[in-house]
């Protein structure tokens, strides 16, 4: 592999002009969300505009910053995979699933349900208590988000990126590749600063993705919440191997972030929380115990395979054996 290639130049290109105008998109996002909520039709439309008002309204400069640069990075994705000359999903070594449908939901299920049930486990030493005023009818909302990001983040790292990097490098590289990529654009959190309109400029996004290497810095933290991104990219990419589709991963993707999201709008943080270090973290994707979880998951996720597909390949070679 040699990383002086045209291709991997184009890569590394690609990722460099991510930052940059992702960085430079911002500001302009921020400022087109902020006069729409000064406007104010969004907010007497018909739903669900209403709803986006308020998410507009609310969104601090963090958030426009980390859509501009996914927008940028989906939308950048189209020139790259044409400049590789790729043209279609073979060449992503992506293959058609009769058991997509089935995979889906096992993901959805494994995933949610592993990730849940450990929260409920951290309920009864008082580490996370119940909020008294959860709203249960967000769950709907959950749902329809937590699909859409494992639609999006899929298709772009295990669809679009890992089957790029396949073509270039061995499969050991190109996962753990992509899954580095994965959780660093994760793990990258921008702190959540409330500016005013005054004070985002046209150089604000620069100072934001400065802040946000920042945390490399901490080394509790990469410990903590980077590894356990970085295995959830490997389960994830292995997954997609495996089944040559989208279609598990992203059951799994959505299970958790489902999952992740729903234990924080019912759950609060609780008194005893700190001492537990370093095996539960501040939220359910930090720590060892997290870890371990993942771990298992995904393990589970490798064992439906093995069962999903066991009937299908011995009906295969049944019929391919002559009959006496």
């Amino acid at each position: 592999m040699k990383l002086l290639e045209p291709e991997w130049r184009k890569i590394v290109l690609y990722l460099l002009l991510t930052l940059v105008l992702g960085s430079l998109l911002a500001p302009w996002l921020f400022h087109f969300g902020r006069g729409l909520v000064h406007q104010g039709t969004l907010a007497e439309g018909p739903a669900p505009l209403p709803y986006l008002h308020g998410a507009l309204e609310r969104s601090p400069f963090s958030r426009y910053f980390n859509r501009a640069v996914m927008i940028v990075a989906f939308l950048g994705m189209i020139p790259l995979i044409r400049s590789l000359r790729i043209r279609g999903w073979e060449d992503l070594q992506i293959r058609r699933n009769p058991c997509a449908f089935m995979d889906i939901i096992a993901g959805s299920l494994l995933a949610a349900g592993f990730l849940l049930f450990m929260g409920i486990a951290f309920l009864y030493p008082g580490l996370f208590v119940p909020d008294p005023e959860a709203k249960w009818d967000i769950i709907p909302k959950l749902l329809g988000t937590a699909i859409a990001v494992g639609i999006l983040e899929e298709l772009f790292f295990r669809g679009g990126m890992l089957g790029v990097c396949l073509r270039k490098m061995s499969m050991t590289a190109a996962v753990f590749l992509t899954s580095a990529v994965y959780a660093i654009i994760h793990f990258l959190k921008p702190p959540r600063l409330k500016l005013s309109e005054d004070e985002v400029t046209w150089s604000t996004g620069f100072d934001t993705l400065g802040r946000v290497f920042e945390r490399f810095t901490d080394w509790q933290t990469v410990t903590a919440e980077f590894l356990t991104l970085l295995v959830l990219g490997i389960v994830l990419a292995m997954a997609r191997l495996r089944t040559k589709s989208l279609w598990l991963p992203i059951g799994l993707h959505a299970g958790w972030v489902f999952g992740y999201q729903l234990y924080n709008k019912v759950t609060d943080k609780g008194a005893s929380l700190a001492e537990k270090a370093p095996w539960v973290g501040e939220d359910l994707k930090i720590g060892i115990i997290p870890l371990v979880v993942i771990i298992i998951t995904g393990a589970l996720a490798s064992l439906w395979i093995d069962l999903s597909r066991k009937p299908s390949a011995e009906v295969a070679q049944d019929s391919s054996e002559p009959k006496a």
